[in-house]
């Protein structure tokens, strides 16, 4: 809708409607009847696409019109019941609805169920009693460690008591109450030392003596003596 620009004799100026000025003698503009009609009709048009009927003593009626046809342009919000259940999808979900709807159908998830869980803690991991996290690759291998060499080790993860065991290949007993050194220094306890004997042609007992987180002390009936020995940790 626009003024009838394309009708010169309305008498528009700068494009708008004037009064008659009877001072310089200028005609007020005229209102073309299809311009007029077209306007009552547009206006009517919009009043009866909202339901309502005509009135011409009604001034209100195109403001209560728009206001009719907002408001049925808005889309309703869905109820909590239909966001859980999921099956209408001619309303809108807000962020309370969109969440209601994840809460109710998320489950947690088990060995017959698929769904969520927490990943496990370190502590969780380790006491081995919780079913319903789930345990990482990094904690699976959180403390492992492994040396496979002559003088090498094997270092449990923590999950498993950071259990140690280490062993000595092949050395050489020189002296009596000769010190060996662990390849790893055991951090908590060393549980019990295993050496055995290495001599060829001329065998030999060895007995074992004091031991520490760090060696041992080794005594034979023959020197010298080539010995191996297994350690037991933690």
């Amino acid at each position: 809708m626009d003024y009838p620009k394309s009708v010169p004799s309305a008498g528009l100026v700068n494009g708008k409607f004037v009064n008659e000025n009877p001072i310089t003698g200028s005609a007020g503009s005229l209102i073309p009847a299809q311009w007029g009609n077209a306007v009552s009709e547009e206006m009517i048009s919009v009043i009866q696409s909202a339901g309502l009927v005509p009135d011409e003593q009604d001034n209100s009626q195109l403001s209560a019109a728009i206001a009719i046809k907002v408001a049925d342009s808005i889309i309703p919000v869905a109820s909590q019941q239909e966001a859980e259940t999921g099956i209408d999808n001619a309303k809108r979900m807000t962020s309370l609805r969109v969440f209601q709807a994840i809460a109710k159908n998320v489950q947690q998830a088990t060995e017959t169920i698929a769904g969520v869980a927490r990943t496990a803690s370190h502590s969780q991991t380790n006491e081995g009693v919780n079913d319903a996290t789930i345990v990482t690759p990094k904690k699976l291998r959180f403390g492992f460690a492994i040396s496979l060499t002559t003088n090498g080790y094997i270092v449990f993860p923590s999950w498993l008591g950071g259990l140690i065991i280490q062993w000595i290949g092949t050395s050489t007993l020189g002296i009596q109450g000769a010190y060996s050194s662990f390849t790893l220094a055991f951090p908590n306890a060393c549980f019990g030392v295993f050496p055995t004997t290495l001599n060829g042609s001329a065998p030999a007992s060895v007995s074992l003596g004091p031991k520490t987180l760090t060696g041992f002390t080794l005594y034979s009936s023959i020197l010298p003596c080539g010995f191996g020995a297994i350690a037991i940790g933690r």
